[in-house]
């Protein structure tokens, strides 16, 4: 496990080291340097982990390697000073630490490891979304710690409780919360104390994962954070908080199927309808990102309660193909936004015409579930799992809110991107390394739109085995 260790503490150290050099631009190379090292040692940790671990580090690793990257590009010329937070130093090791957080969440093999990642990010993160010192940014950071702590607070006595029911079914101390360990012993826990612990879990990170009726945090939260931090908060924490819920289905699965499948069928449905519904009212690029995530955190958890092997193989496989184009989409709205000034909906018209307003485009193609892109595949799955498990309530939500979610993201496309350019109102740079990182993005979410053909296994349950999720 030393590999293991080095890998998930290496991204908040080589952020420390990146800020010794006293000169920018030195920082700045350093830094990177640092960041792909960092990323080289959590892949060369992966042997150590399960598969849906190692996939999970792998996409932290990757993505969180290319907001670094990104923001080390266009990160802002003069130094903010209005908050003790608000400096390219204080940014980056923030940024260190949030990686190493979401490294602790997916590495852990017990539900109290886990807690304590997901914990870590809240800390890490607040910061960040408070980061430009706004009375708007601050007020999102303030509202989205006192939300997710609560959540993650829930999340804790949920862990207890089932912690106190393993070590009553005289299950080792040392194991009583790794969930390896309890799924195999379910039949001996309490089932009515076990209920209760799962679904305080479920309620618990799924307050952290966006989830309706606790998704009150994330708009604002997404929607103020530097365009970088936008895009690991909506591709990379909610993932992490749904791979915790997946972890809680591998004990659910033993002790209440179907009660936990049913609770998240309805989380799920909810998170669906009333997303895509206010992403038609909304005016802010960002805010609208952020409602969608929403939804798409919905869609997983519908795929997810359906309770059958294809169903959680859409699920994993819509957490990766969400990640990178959510995660594109941010990136590409950062950009417009230092280009144009602002990211109001009705003040930017002709994006065509700039190199951001093109990735942008593809990401909004991407997210409202046309092909070529991976989310068309995804979501493909999910509604052909809900289909065969005969969840036809399920489905029915899921549809109708897909279809509204595409009417918002067309209506935000078509606006966006035709008419005439206006002008800029903020400073205009071309950063090659910013527009580099939006074609990897790019490509990524392209590719894994071919990952379920290409596949040697290519059924639902040999891919379900495969993720180490039975």
């Amino acid at each position: 496990m030393i590999a293991v260790t080095v890998a998930v503490a290496a991204p908040f150290g080589a952020a420390l080291l990146s800020m010794l050099p006293s000169q920018l631009p030195v920082r700045r190379i350093v830094g990177s340097v640092l960041a792909v090292i960092a990323v080289a040692l959590a892949l060369g940790a992966l042997p150590q982990l399960d598969p849906l671990s190692a996939l999970c580090v792998t996409l932290i690793s990757v993505l969180s390697l290319l907001a670094t990257l990104y923001s080390v590009s266009v990160f802002p010329p003069v130094e903010l000073e209005a908050t003790p937070w608000s400096g390219r130093r204080a940014y980056f090791v923030l940024l260190g630490a949030f990686w190493s957080s979401m490294l602790i969440a997916v590495t852990s093999t017990s539900f109290i490891g886990l807690w304590i990642g997901i914990s870590a990010t809240t800390l890490a993160t607040t910061f960040l979304v408070g980061f430009s010192g706004g009375k708007a940014a601050l007020e999102a950071a303030w509202k989205y710690l006192m939300l997710c702590s609560f959540g993650i607070a829930i999340a804790l006595i949920g862990i207890f409780l089932l912690g106190h029911a393993a070590l009553t079914a005289h299950l080792a101390p040392a194991v009583a919360l790794s969930w390896d360990t309890v799924a195999r012993n379910g039949g001996r826990l309490s089932p009515e104390l076990a209920r209760v612990a799962l679904l305080l879990m479920l309620l618990g990170f799924g307050t952290k994962a966006g989830l309706v009726p606790m998704h009150s945090w994330l708009p604002d939260a997404h929607s103020k954070a530097p365009a970088a931090i936008s895009a690991l908060l909506s591709g990379l924490l909610v993932s992490c908080a749904l791979y915790a819920i997946v972890r809680v289905q591998h004990v659910a699965a033993v002790v209440a199927p179907a009660l936990f499948n049913d609770a998240l069928l309805v989380l799920g449905s909810l998170s669906i309808l009333v997303a895509a519904t206010l992403m038609l009212a909304q005016r802010d690029i960002k805010r609208l990102l952020s409602y969608s995530t929403v939804e798409h955190a919905g869609l997983v958890a519908i795929a997810l309660g359906l309770g059958t092997p294809l169903g959680e193989f859409a699920a994993i496989y819509h957490i990766l193909t969400h990640a990178f184009t959510k995660s594109l989409a941010f990136l590409a709205v950062g950009v417009v936004q230092q280009e144009r000034g602002t990211t109001t909906i009705g003040k930017l018209h002709g994006l065509w015409n700039d190199a951001s307003g093109k990735f942008l485009l593809a990401a909004l193609v991407g997210l409202t579930g046309l092909p070529p892109f991976g989310i068309f595949v995804s979501e493909l799955l999910i509604v052909l799992a809900a289909a065969a498990a005969h969840q036809w309530a399920a489905l029915a939500c899921a549809v109708t809110g897909l279809l509204i979610a595409f009417i918002a993201l067309a209506r935000l496309a078509i606006d966006t991107e035709s008419g005439t350019r206006v002008a800029r109102s903020g400073e205009h740079r071309r950063r090659r390394a910013a527009f580099l990182v939006l074609g990897c993005a790019t490509a990524v979410a392209l590719l894994l739109a071919v990952i379920p053909f290409v596949s040697p296994i290519a059924n639902g349950r040999a891919l379900t085995l495969a993720l180490g999720l039975r």
